[in-house]
């Protein structure tokens, strides 16, 4: 199992399969091995798959303190991988804030992607660093766990009870070190009309939720080679674990990469 070191951390993740290579984020909570349990690799034969535990999570070694969480770090550890995995390109999966790193590299190393899926991850052009950081008061303040039973309890059905404790596991500093590193990030709205990695923003969307839908929208018209889809009546957990409606949008992306 292949470790590989970024600014002194060991940082692990595991490598399976050929062909168009697709390393996977997970954002704040959990692990890579959730991928796994809710069916994505098994979904997606013929590809090669990089299931990468970023700083903090699973097996790879946390920072001491939030000096160790910004956007920056997160970036150069998705090009560590790389780098140690010998991919010149991959196309990269980040779920909720995962998607964020996955902007933010498109960003800064565009070459090295392939192409991009945001699952679930659109960034909001009104949320500023102060409330960011709010929120990562709340999580030090009441627990990853009540964080994430919060958000669990208002979707129906709720999430496969594996799920709900894996997220929760998360340890309450590397949750809160993820609203600190996006409140480093460099600005979306701002950069994305010359964002030109091919991206797929697959979104989840409730009932009461137009907003998201045109922020999505809106999203995907600004960058030259974006595209939005909804997947209905879906809330921020169900987009993960709903892989009977995440896995098909993705498929067909991952074809038309393959393609060219």
């Amino acid at each position: 199992m292949p470790y590989v070191d970024n600014e002194g951390l060991r940082l692990f993740y595991r490598d399976s399969g050929a062909g168009l290579p697709i390393l996977w984020h997970t954002g704040g909570c959990g692990d890579s091995t959730m991928w796994e349990r809710a069916g994505y690799i098994a979904g997606l034969p013929g590809y090669r798959h990089i299931l990468f535990d970023h700083r903090g999570h699973g097996r790879s070694q946390a920072p001491p303190d939030m000096a160790g969480h910004r956007m920056s770090c997160y970036v150069d550890d998705v090009i560590a991988v790389l780098d140690d995995a010998e991919i010149e390109q991959a196309v990269l999966v980040g779920y909720s804030m995962g998607g964020e790193v996955g902007y933010a590299v498109a960003q800064e190393h565009p070459e090295r992607l392939a192409g991009f899926v945001a699952l679930d991850s659109v960034p909001d052009p009104d949320q500023q660093p102060d409330d960011l950081r709010e929120g990562a008061r709340d999580v030090m303040t009441r627990g990853t766990r009540a964080i994430i039973k919060e958000m669990a309890d208002t979707e129906s059905p709720p999430p496969p009870a594996w799920l709900l404790d894996h997220l929760s596991a998360t340890d309450s500093l590397v949750f809160a070190g993820a609203f600190e590193a996006f409140a480093t990030a460099p600005a979306f709205w701002e950069a994305a009309p010359q964002i030109r990695v091919p991206t797929l923003m697959l979104q989840g969307v409730g009932d009461d939720e137009q907003d998201w839908r045109a922020r999505g929208q809106a999203a995907a018209a600004t960058m030259p080679a974006a595209r939005a889809v909804a997947m209905e009546g879906l809330g921020h957990l169900q987009a993960f674990w709903r892989t009977d409606l995440s896995l098909a949008p993705i498929k067909e992306f991952l074809a038309t990469l393959t393609r060219r």
